[in-house]
């Protein structure tokens, strides 16, 4: 019964973390697409920056108050890492072969969602394990 407790406690949180990410990650997007540099405005480029955003939140809130480990930290980080980086991959692809078909921003929300359910998985499995 502890162990579904504590699972359930861990989705809730990476959820919550992982709502904070996204609105970083969504925020920082937005904010670059609409500055005007044209390097930053692009979208692949701009979902990069913000991706690392998002990261650097979800890996500290999930690591020190979520899962609360912090042995290995350096193979969680990479781990961490590594799975972040397979989604900002995923997402500048998708952007990249679909932003002449839907409006930017919504496509970057649903993205979000798909990325962020994918590497759910992925960080529960690999970098959290016991």
């Amino acid at each position: 019964m502890a162990d579904k407790k504590e699972f359930f406690k861990n989705l809730i949180l990476y959820g919550i973390f992982g709502v904070g990410g996204a609105v970083i990650d969504y925020g920082v997007f937005s904010l670059l697409v609409s500055v005007g540099i044209p390097i930053l405005s692009k979208a692949e480029i701009a979902t990069v920056i913000s991706g690392i955003c998002g990261f650097a939140f979800t890996f500290t809130t999930n690591t020190f108050l979520n899962f609360k480990k912090s042995d290995n930290l350096w193979r969680r980080f990479v781990s961490y890492g590594a799975i972040c980086v397979l989604g900002m991959l995923l997402s500048a692809g998708a952007l990249s072969v679909f932003e002449k078909y839907m409006n930017v921003y919504l496509l970057k929300a649903i993205v979000l969602v798909v990325v962020s359910a994918i590497q759910f998985v992925l960080n529960k499995l690999i970098t959290y394990r016991k």
